[in-house]
Formats: structure tokens, C-alpha cells, sequence
């Protein structure tokens, strides 16, 4: 979705009623001084900036859509966190950073692009020793994933559940109510009225399934 779209739509203002839910991980870790962060799946950041403002650390946040950091990279600058976090264009399939480069990796809704499992054996190895590793993933197969974080080389130390009434009525409804009265605004702009159909089309998609949309943080140190 181009920069310009984004801003219209400014679905971030919305998805930051959740943001509750990112502090709660990220306090449910110990005190680190100056954390190093890897975000990764960052999209337009609104988990990244939240995070800047609770950790004091630095971040690098990554992800492969450009109009998505593009606007990330503005709200940095209008925030003055220039210094704080750092943007690169870069896919979860080519983390080429050192060994035990982090001291926290954040993934809040990126690795089911790549699966739960590999997700965490790639990450692994650019935490620091006894490390820090905060998914937030679809609640589906949860004992599954238990097990899988344990023959992943980490133990769990917190997980919580965010239930899709809090999804529904934290941020879908009201952000459904601004995209309806955008479409009336932007009525003689195709390339806006589409984007605004897909946002509506993801919105149907999870009051058809709204039990399938709860979602799950898991607080993870690595062995």
C-alpha cells in the first residue's frame, strides 16, 4: 500500500489501542540497560515505537515492504527517535546479522509467514546467550507450539492471550467505522477505495471466524 494511502487510512491509529498488550510482554521480561531489539515483520511500527518509548534500547526494525518503512521512517522522525530506531528493508528469510547479535528479538504477527517452528530456529542464534525471543502468533495449535518452543532451545517464561473480543472491540469495530466513512470521502479516488476494500475484506474475513482470531504473546529466554 503506497505511503500516501497509509496516511489516509490511518489504520496505526487504531491498532494502537492494542498497544497495552505489547507493553504487558515486553515488562514481563527482566530489566535489560539499553537493549539491543531486533523487530522483525515490523510493517508501519506501531509495536516498534511503543517499544522504543518502554525500553530506552535501540531497534532495528525490519521488513520487506518499503512503503510500510517509509512511513515507519516518518513517524520516527516526527517522534525525534531518530537515534533510538533504525529501519532496514529485509526479509525473515535473510537475517544476516552476527551470532548473538541481540539482546531481545520482537515478533509481534510475522513468523506464521514462515512457520512457528522455523521461525524460532532461525532466531535463535542472533539472541545472546540467555536472551530474550517475544512472539505474539495465532492462539491455533497452542500445545503444539509448547512443545516446539521447548526442542527449540528455549524456555517459557510468561505467555498470555489476547481473545478476539479485544481484537473485535479494541480495534476492528472502530477501525471499521473510520474505513466506512472513508469511502464515502474518498468516493472518486479508485486507488484509495481499493485499498480500503481489502482492509474491509481482512475485517470480513474475522467476524466469519471470529473464534479462529485470538491471538497468543509467549515470553521466551533462550537456553
Amino acid at each position: 500500500m503506497h505511503t500516501n494511502t497509509l496516511k489516509i487510512i490511518n489504520k496505526d491509529h487504531f491498532r494502537q489501542n492494542l498497544n497495552i498488550y505489547t507493553r504487558n510482554a515486553f515488562f514481563k521480561l527482566p530489566k535489560i540497560d539499553n537493549p539491543k531489539i531486533l523487530d522483525v515483520g515490523c510493517g508501519t511500527g506501531v509495536p516498534t515505537l511503543e517499544l522504543a518509548r518502554v525500553s530506552g534500547g535501540e531497534i532495528l526494525a525490519t521488513d520487506i515492504d518499503q512503503d510500510a518503512l517509509d512511513y515507519l521512517d516518518e513517524k520516527i522522525k516526527s517522534e525525534k527517535l531518530e537515534k533510538q530506531v533504525k529501519t532496514l528493508n529485509c526479509s525473515l528469510l535473510d537475517l544476516d546479522f552476527p551470532d548473538e547479535s541481540f539482546d531481545i528479538i520482537w515478533a509481534e504477527g510475522s513468523i506464521f509467514a514462515i512457520g512457528f517452528q522455523k521461525g524460532l530456529e532461525d532466531l535463535r542464534r542472533l539472541i545472546k546467550d540467555n536472551g530474550f525471543l517475544v512472539v505474539h502468533d495465532p492462539y491455533q495449535k497452542h500445545v503444539e507450539k509448547k512443545d516446539i518452543i521447548e526442542k527449540s532451545g528455549y524456555r517459557l517464561l510468561d505467555s498470555f492471550m489476547v481473545h478476539h473480543r479485544i481484537w473485535w472491540s479494541q480495534f476492528l469495530r472502530p477501525y471499521e467505522k473510520h474505513i466506512k466513512d472513508l469511502q464515502e470521502k474518498y468516493i472518486d479516488n479508485p486507488q484509495v477505495q481499493q485499498a480500503l476494500e481489502d482492509e474491509l475484506n481482512e475485517i470480513k474475513m474475522f467476524k466469519n471466524n471470529p473464534e479462529d482470531n485470538c491471538s497468543i504473546f509467549y515470553i521466551l529466554q533462550k537456553n
